[in-house]
């Protein structure tokens, strides 16, 4: 019973990250919220997985209130970012 009880609180906890998350991505863009800031990352990129496994990069690009909601948008480089926000405006 107890085996049951853990599989489904896991299945909810992936089902609700994964919908939370993906409420800002956009085409080809992966999108995480980390302290009300808005990371971007491309799809499948090194920088994605290195953000998972150890957080922010030593190297990040910040454009201050220009996301969803007025969020700050960051990014490990700078065409991501710049890519996003026009992919925003669209």
């Amino acid at each position: 019973m107890k085996k049951l009880t853990l599989g489904a609180m896991v299945l909810t906890s992936l089902f609700a990250a994964t919908s939370f998350a993906s409420q800002f991505d956009k085409p080809g863009f992966v999108t995480e919220v980390e302290d009300g800031r808005l990371w971007v990352f491309r799809e499948g990129s090194q920088e994605l997985k290195d953000f998972k496994a150890s957080g922010e990069p030593a190297k990040q690009f910040t454009d201050v209130g220009t996301g969803p909601n007025g969020m700050t948008v960051k990014a490990a480089d700078e065409k991501t970012l710049k890519d996003y926000l026009q992919a925003i405006k669209q």
